[in-house]
């Protein structure tokens, strides 16, 4: 019975020490997750600042350049204008000139030629070789990039199997003691790790393959950019031919005109001559007056010496032509080239900006690891762990946002600094243009007065008809060159359609690039997700090692406690016996003598059972512990056999249990010190698994910047809705399976709540057992006197009790056991649910930075349709421009052709918008 008691104590007190050690892992599993919320959560709002400042400044910068570009596209339309009235007031004067007249238009001709040569020779592309030099660079960082990944995955892999190599001795070392637990325990890190290879090989395939498209993009942006300045140069070549091309069918127009009424009215033609020769006069005085008003601030010097210029009549009056009918295309190259300068310098502009970016970044993150010191954080509290984060959380916030203001404060002053560049170039480009109109104006002006002179002193003069007859066969060589050059145009447009083509492909990879992004931050998840359940793994095995070591101490405690009250009950019934014989040792019949002889007899019989069932019972308790125990239940047998041998061979019991007990001792003592080299050797593996999380803070870092240097790189514009669509759908998958997962809980929680009711149904079975025990102890003790013909019944009945102590031992042990499986079961669906629920999270505020990247390309779109509208409406002046010369270029098929097709192609283009 007192057996029994201290056996139902013993299971008491373990199932006190399990409620006590789950909820210290609780309180710990809890007060991490918190840590760890708190820093993913300050992380996440570092990165949405980030980006919110990066969009601020996009957006700034963009409308800066947008209202530079309206307001250049302004002016020119204004210099159109007045280019078209100069153009309506010359077009009355288009008179017969004579031979000089003819001799200057050929040599107009030639120094026009000459002009449109030396204007594409001069024509230094320089956003052509920033391109080129921007691409070479792209790919030399690349490849340094690649190497760093390299190297970093060598390393990676390097500590894994240092880590993996150390847990594998430290299980070899505990599987003598825990077999079961740690056999479990072995097939689940060693599928977890199977699992971190899997990610960590689809990471590194999954990079290289997001290297290798950067890499095609990269090269198919540069073919595409040679392609595009060879484009522009053939365009311009063609641009040549064909001002050519109009101003020989003009010089013929001239001729022929000059033939056919090179008889009549020649001083009504000359008074005309001279009266264009005084509108043009006054126009350019008008001029001169305009650019005085305009250009006061910058000085009256330069206009006297301009004005001196144009009264001086130096020779350039050849260039007239030119100007006339290269105005109407010339908006076109010049807002390209502002287009192009402005991009290249805000392109600059951000390039450096996100250097800084990356250089504060790099320097914050320093400081990080500076202040992270292990050493430091591993003797602090658990309060004094979260007062210190919270300060580092908040001095972290504190200097991102004075990072913040210092970029935008950078980022005005250097949009100050270009905007003033830019009003000073504009003004410069103006006052050329004016220059360049004032030139050629006087120019005309006078070869009017050479015409005037020429014509006074010259009556008549021959036709020459070689001189004609080579120039109609230059006009059909120029016919058939232009020919030449449709077709050339033609093959141009198809090799514009299949870059086109590639431009679309190259959009598909840089969607599947993004693809390969979300999988690699998912594969991150993953690969932290791991190592936190590596860590929590180590844990429960210190836990469970200790716990068990503990439950043997009390076992042997427990046995040791029991063999000294059954060796003292012992003890008093020999001394009891002792008295009785020493009592009844001096009768005085012998029918008394006889009658002590039988009672001795059936004492005897009785003790010889009662010490077998005692000696069975103690061999049953003892035969784990050690094999003295059956020493001593031989030394009880010769003990019952010979009673006059009774106190040595006690003597030598009690010297055998003070052997036991040293022994007992030593080995707690031996215990204790395992303990302590296993708490030593786990606190070496939370000291690795601590280095080993911060490892994989400083790659996650850099893969961050990787994917900012990614996508900086990429326009994610026809990619984006796909992205999006297959994130909603991840999501409706991903709320399905947490649906599941919740309806498993429940389930998990009902069976956790009937196992709890067995067990509270089992305890108070055990408790009526207990108080039945003790009754029937109350009873016994009342009928001691009747101990003889009870005692058979008694034996008995403690045979069922023990029978039923060993039954419910092993019930209670084997709940005991399950109950640990169920815990740990619900300790692994919380986490994953948690991990759900974070990855919920980032699914959606992905879905929300998508949706503002769509918003962004809607924006830009709009605005290229309202540069798309501002180039028809030009095309649509050049035409009108061309339209008003349509009486003059009848006679030439070639020019009327090119003007049915720019026609054609206008109501196409607006049947479409």
């Amino acid at each position: 019975m007192e057996s029994l008691e201290v056996m139902s104590n013993g299971v008491q007190s373990c199932n006190g020490g399990l409620m006590q050690f789950s909820n210290d892992v609780k309180e710990n599993d809890n007060r991490d997750v918190d840590l760890l919320e708190d820093f993913d959560s300050y992380w996440q709002d570092i990165n949405d600042r980030l980006t919110i400042s990066r969009m601020v400044s996009d957006s700034v910068i963009k409308g800066m350049v947008n209202a530079v570009t309206q307001e250049a596209a302004e002016k020119i339309a204004d210099k159109e204008l007045q280019v078209t009235k100069l153009k309506e007031m010359l077009r009355v004067y288009h008179v017969g000139v004579d031979e000089n007249e003819l001799l200057g238009s050929l040599a107009v001709h030639q120094e026009s030629n000459r002009f449109v040569k030396e204007g594409n020779k001069d024509k230094i592309h320089p956003s052509f070789l920033e391109a080129v030099l921007e691409h070479d660079r792209i790919e030399e960082s690349l490849s340094s990039l690649r190497g760093a990944t390299k190297e970093q995955f060598k390393k990676l892999k390097r500590e894994i199997d240092s880590i993996r190599g150390r847990s594998s001795v430290k299980r070899i070392g505990s599987s003598s003691q825990l077999s079961g637990l740690s056999d479990i325990l072995q097939d689940k890190v060693s599928d977890r790790w199977i699992d971190v290879d899997r990610t960590l090989n689809c990471l590194k395939s999954t990079i290289e393959t997001s290297y290798q498209q950067v890499e095609q993009m990269v090269r198919l942006s540069k073919a595409s950019v040679c392609e595009w300045q060879q484009e522009q140069e053939f365009k311009a070549e063609i641009e040549a031919l064909v001002m050519t091309n109009c101003i020989w069918s003009l010089e013929e127009n001239f001729l022929d005109r000059f033939y056919g009424d090179k008889n009549v009215n020649g001083h009504g033609r000359m008074k005309e001559i001279s009266s264009l020769r005084q509108e043009l006069d006054t126009i350019s005085k008008s001029l001169s007056v305009s650019d005085i008003g305009q250009l006061s601030s910058h000085g009256s010097l330069e206009v006297d010496e301009e004005s001196s210029n144009f009264k001086k009549g130096d020779h350039p009056h050849r260039k007239l032509l030119n100007n006339l009918n290269s105005s109407s295309p010339s908006p076109s190259p010049s807002s390209s080239s502002l287009s192009t300068s402005t991009s290249s310098s805000s392109y600059l502009w951000e390039e450096n900006g996100k250097h800084d970016e990356n250089g504060k970044d790099d320097e914050s993150e320093i400081n990080m690891q500076e202040s992270l010191d292990p050493t430091r954080v591993m003797h602090m509290s658990r309060d004094e762990l979260i007062n210190y984060y919270n300060n580092e959380m908040t001095k972290l916030k504190r200097n991102h946002e004075s990072k913040v203001q210092d970029m935008i404060e950078h980022r005005f002053s250097r949009m100050r600094e270009l905007l003033k560049e830019r009003g000073s170039s504009l003004s410069s480009k103006k006052n050329k243009e004016f220059d360049m109109l004032r030139r050629r104006i006087s120019e005309v002006i006078f070869k009017l007065d050479d015409i005037l002179v020429e014509n006074e002193q010259i009556a008549t003069f021959g036709i020459n008809e070689e001189s004609l007859s080579g120039l109609k066969d230059r006009l059909e060589s120029l016919l058939s060159e232009n020919h030449q050059l449709r077709d050339l145009l033609t093959d141009k447009k198809r090799e514009v359609k299949f870059l086109s083509q590639q431009v679309s492909e190259a959009a598909e990879k840089m969607s599947e690039h993004s693809l390969a992004e979300a999988k690699l931050l998912k594969t991150t998840a993953n690969l932290k997700a791991a190592i936190e359940d590596a860590h929590i793994e180590a844990l429960i095995r210190e836990d469970a090692f200790s716990f068990i070591l503990r439950g043997i101490m009390d076992q042997i405690k427990c046995m040791a406690e029991e063999s000294q009250v059954e060796y003292n009950l012992l003890q008093e019934i020999y001394k009891s016996t002792f008295k009785e014989a020493a009592h009844n040792g001096e009768p005085t019949s012998q029918c008394e003598i006889e009658d002590l002889n039988v009672e001795s007899i059936i004492t005897q019989e009785l003790y010889v059972v009662v010490f077998r069932e005692t000696v069975n019972d103690a061999e049953q308790k003892l035969n784990n512990l050690n094999m003295k125990y059956t020493n001593e239940n031989q030394l009880r047998v010769l003990l019952e056999m010979e009673n006059l041998d009774k106190r040595k061979k006690l003597e030598v019991e009690v010297a055998n249990k003070e052997k036991l007990k040293q022994e007992v001792i030593f080995l707690a003592e031996e215990k204790e010190q395992l303990a302590q080299d296993a708490a030593a050797a786990l606190e070496k593996e939370k000291e690795r698994y601590e280095l080993a999380a911060q490892e994989l803070e400083n790659l996650r870092g850099e893969t961050f910047q990787q994917q900012k240097l990614i996508s900086e790189s990429i326009e994610e514009s026809n990619a984006a809705r796909r992205n999006l669509v297959l994130a909603l759908e991840q999501i409706e998958i991903h709320k399905a399976e947490i649906c599941k997962l919740d309806q498993k809980l429940e389930l998990a929680m009902k069976e956790l709540g009937k196992l709890y009711e067995e067990r509270r149904m089992l305890l108070d079975v055990n408790q009526e057992k207990h108080n039945a025990v003790s009754l029937f102890e109350a009873k016994e003790r009342e009928l001691k006197e009747q101990l003889k013909s009870i005692a058979v019944y008694s034996h008995g009945l403690l045979k069922a009790v023990t029978d039923f102590e060993c039954r419910v031992t092993q019930d209670i042990s084997g709940k005991c056991s399950r109950l640990k499986r169920l815990s740990s079961q619900s300790h692994s669906l919380k986490e994953k649910a948690n991990v759900l629920v974070r990855r919920g999270s980032l699914y959606k505020q992905r879905f929300e930075r998508k949706c503002s990247d769509l918003e962004k390309a809607e924006a830009e779109v709009d605005l290229l349709g309202d540069e798309v509208e501002t180039l028809l409406s030009l095309v649509e002046k050049i035409y009108i421009a061309l339209d008003h010369y349509s009486p003059i270029l009848q006679h030439y098929p070639g020019i009327t052709e090119v003007l049915k097709l720019v026609r054609r192609e206008l109501r196409g283009e607006t049947k479409t918008v």
